[in-house]
């Protein structure tokens, strides 16, 4: 490292930048101090989550029999610079970690919860059952269970909880805990959100009651249920290795149940009445907690600082002492980029940080190699959303007509420096990504047959009552390159299709609470059309259809539902045999392209990079953008 450029005491000298002096004296002063500690090995070439197996107890030969595969390789990539080595001297203790966050924290309850903005702040507070490994990041391993068994007709998961762990108020960790959580996420009266995907394998509670507002569901035990205090059993639908997958993402978190049973509000979600849990002050005054870090404070939209847990049940962990966290929205692209180039941060807390792909390379040549961009990946599955509650979207003829005139290309090349991994729906899950690019909507608008697709998607606005167009408003969340997706979008449906509108653009937090809006049987919500991304949880083509095509999906906030799609997905993910899977979700695939009804327009699927300084130690790269947040294994080496 260079500390005449990079290091933390040079900092105190630099001049402040605009509009950041505030946050540049808390980054300069929070770690000038402090001793360093060590980082990360360089990661090995990242791919699709292979069939997530645990890797501590053995599968049975009935259960490996279902196992299946992903249908098509992650696309790959390799940072141009290699990480530092790890040191013979293994891992260190102490120090505090600066990172960036891309956006403020919508929500500190996972119930439901589907912003990586979220998850990367309250993963740190909480474990899961079984996790991703932070080595081998395709592989699953356990958290708070050490062990668990699978029946041999793989209907039945038996995990075994540690002896030796508890909340930070002292109180055991037990089986109650899980079922308290995880019955908030398995009942139907509740989103999916990302917290609940692992639902759509088990055996379905009920809904038996929606009258008055209310809603009860029951057949509880026939999901889920605690054997004794340390053994949880999860029944499900069909034997199926996706289930766990589910089950290990970041989101998936267990939660104190002696809390959660004291707030009716806990029960089920509820905008209005939040769970006390969702509320980072009342985490910081009650202090229950499991995982590595305890939060100790947080500023809207500013910060959040976490400090080790003394008494983590993982013997050693975590390294490091203290992370704190720094907000840099999506017009602080500029600070932020400043903010690396004078040492003030170790690295970026997720594979989001609202930079492109060129601005991560820059980076990495700019500080000569200091901080190298990991690539991931199976990013982000960058979309239009479409609220076919209103008006202008009901008939599919204009959505058809939307499809058809979006050039992908030309946002590929403007926004995403020519990035793509795919543009077809199903993420390359289903048609190869060269199938899909002679397709209508998605072949380029350079050659005669995309010329063809501009003049019928004329015709159908004018089949469907509006040939000169009309007026929409563009919601658009200030993160990340949404902004300048739907300038592009924008111009491209005003020139084809006489579509115009203003574009509104609001913090992340507000952004999602404005989509939320649609939700509410009889509510069209108070957004019409939007750009926005689901970040693949898994790389399977049972993550899209759960956060985009399914009701209750993360990112189908009209809840729009089509039969034939709940039939394919449901068909799908039972069949075992890879090659007849994949035929399934072809024609799937296929059905969605020609928007004879559908809400979301795909764009593409995104590059993400993980930006880390090469002292950090410990850092291996994730399959996917959505896990890999408690920070447990990180190390400073300085």
């Amino acid at each position: 490292m260079k500390p005449s450029i990079l290091g933390r005491p040079f900092l105190r000298t630099l001049p402040l930048i605009a509009g950041a002096a505030a946050l540049m004296v808390g980054i300069a002063c929070g770690g000038a101090e402090t001793p360093a500690a060590p980082a990360a090995p360089a990661p090995a070439a990242t791919q699709a989550p292979a069939m997530a197996q645990p890797t501590n107890t053995p599968i049975p030969e009935a259960m490996a029999a279902t196992v299946r595969p992903t249908n098509t390789p992650a696309p790959t990539a390799a940072p141009r610079v290699a990480a530092t080595p790890t040191p013979i001297a293994g891992p260190q203790s102490g120090g505090t970690l600066l990172m960036s966050a891309y956006a403020d924290t919508k929500d500190w309850d996972p119930l439901g919860s589907s912003s990586l903005s979220s998850v990367i702040s309250y993963s740190q507070l909480y474990n899961q059952i079984v996790q991703y490994d932070t080595v081998d990041t395709s592989a699953i391993t356990g958290d708070l269970a050490e062990s668990w068994d699978v029946s041999e007709d793989g209907l039945t998961y038996t995990f075994h909880l540690r002896d030796d762990m508890q909340w930070t108020d002292g109180t055991e960790i037990t089986s109650a805990d899980v079922i308290a959580t995880h019955s908030r996420y398995a009942n139907p009266c509740n989103g999916t959100g990302r917290s609940g995907l692992w639902r759509n394998y088990t055996v379905k509670m009920e809904v038996v009651d929606k009258a008055g507002g209310n809603c009860t569901a029951t057949n509880q035990d026939d999901v889920l249920r605690a054997i004794d205090d340390k053994t949880v059993e999860f029944n499900l639908q069909f034997a199926s290795g996706a289930f766990i997958k589910f089950l290990a993402i970041d989101y998936a978190k267990v939660l104190p149940g002696h809390q959660l049973d004291s707030d009716p509000n806990c029960a089920v979600r509820d905008a209005a009445n939040p769970c006390f849990l969702n509320l980072g002050e009342n985490i910081i005054e009650r202090g229950t907690t499991s995982g590595p870090y305890m939060l100790e404070e947080y500023q809207v939209g500013d910060f959040y600082k976490v400090s080790r847990n003394p008494d983590y049940f993982k013997d050693g962990r975590p390294y490091v002492d203290r992370i704190e966290h720094y907000i840099f929205p999506g017009t602080a692209k500029d600070r932020l980029i400043a903010q690396f180039e004078a040492g003030g941060l170790d690295m970026a807390n997720g594979g989001f940080t609202n930079l492109s792909p060129t601005q991560y390379f820059d980076l990495e040549k700019s500080t000569d190699g200091e901080y190298v961009a990991h690539p991931i990946a199976a990013g982000t599955n960058w979309g239009l959303m479409l609220n076919v509650k209103k008006p202008q979207f009901q008939d599919h003829k204009v959505r058809q007509a939307i499809n058809l005139a979006v050039d992908r290309q030309e946002i590929d090349e403007r926004v995403f420096d020519n990035s793509g991994g795919s543009y077809c729906p199903l993420m390359g899950l289903a048609h190869a990504n060269d199938v899909c690019l002679d397709w209508p909507g998605i072949r380029s608008k350079d050659t005669a047959e995309g010329q063809q697709d501009l003049a019928d998607a004329k015709a159908l606005m004018a089949e469907a009552g509006v040939p000169d167009g009309f007026e929409v408003t563009y919601t658009v969340r200030q993160v990340g390159n949404y902004p300048d997706q739907c300038q592009i979008v924008k111009q491209q449906l005003q020139d084809a299709l006489g579509i115009t509108g203003d574009i509104e653009t609001l913090p992340s937090a507000a952004g999602y609470a404005k989509y939320g809006t649609s939700r509410a049987e009889g509510s069209s919500g108070d957004w019409e059309i939007s750009c926005q991304g689901e970040g693949m949880v898994v790389f399977d083509a049972d993550a899209v259809y759960g956060g985009v095509y399914l009701k209750g999906g993360t990112r189908n906030y009209t809840d729009w539902s089509n039969d034939s799609v709940v039939d394919w997905f449901e068909n799908q993910k039972v069949e075992l045999d890879p090659e007849a899977r994949r035929e399934i979700n072809k024609e799937a695939e296929l059905w969605l392209q020609t928007f004879e009804d559908n809400h979301w327009v795909t764009m593409q699927l995104g590059q993400l990079f993980w930006v880390v300084h090469r002292d950090i130690k410990g850092f291996n790269a994730p399959s996917t953008v959505q896990y890999q947040f408690k920070h447990e294994d990180l190390w400073l080496d300085r």
